[in-house]
């Protein structure tokens, strides 16, 4: 295996391989002088489960990139003379694929609290808005507060309170999130290191 058949991430970055330069065959011995035939064959293999870069510390991600590198190290060096290893891809795409999946852990973060489906957002948004008139005593019509009251079985009073509440409980959320999503994506931009850019991650640390 070449050093750049070895990369550090799968499944957009999320999880780090943890790879391990091991003994993949023993040496082949004379059975009468106990001479070695044939050399152990060493090569690298992954016998650890992945790092989530969202659950771990930073100096985890460092070390498990370390490890990586000094595996790969060693593997180039077992390649036959004069032949070349791919190089490792620019900074720049990593930082784009670690943007993209840190929006996407968000997402994911997000959806534990509210449904997302095309227009629940919207409906999100216009409950609130009848929910603040209601609260204010303007008069309607009120047609999502209705329509849940009756599917509900209660009244308008209690929808709207519950509505009203609902929504400040989820600005509180989101904010947070927002927060930490922010942090993270200005952590990747100002990386200047491939474990960098995976350690900015860990703003959304699990």
């Amino acid at each position: 295996m070449q050093p750049d058949q070895m990369p550090d991430s799968y499944k957009g970055g999320r999880l780090l391989y943890r790879w391990t330069w091991m003994q993949l065959h023993p040496a082949v011995l004379d059975p009468e002088t106990g001479g070695e035939l044939e050399p152990a064959d060493f090569g690298p293999r992954c016998p650890d489960a992945p790092l989530d870069v969202f659950a771990a510390t930073p100096e985890e991600i460092a070390t498990v990139l370390a490890g990586n590198a000094a595996v790969r190290a060693l593997a180039a060096e077992a390649l036959p003379s004069g032949l070349p290893s791919a190089p490792l891809a620019p900074l720049s795409e990593l930082k784009a694929a670690a943007v993209d999946l840190i929006n996407a852990r968000v997402g994911e973060l997000r959806a534990v609290h509210i449904t997302v489906t095309v227009g629940q957002s919207a409906t999100y948004l216009e409950k609130q808005e009848e929910a603040e008139r209601y609260a204010a005593g303007e008069g309607g019509p009120f047609p999502y507060l209705s329509a849940e009251a009756s599917a509900t079985d209660s009244t308008l009073d209690d929808i709207a309170a519950l509505v009203g509440a609902t929504a400040a409980a989820w600005t509180a959320v989101n904010a947070a999130l927002e927060g930490k999503r922010r942090a993270a994506v200005e952590a990747v931009k100002a990386a200047e290191t491939p474990v960098q850019v995976y350690q900015a991650c860990t703003h959304l640390r699990a």
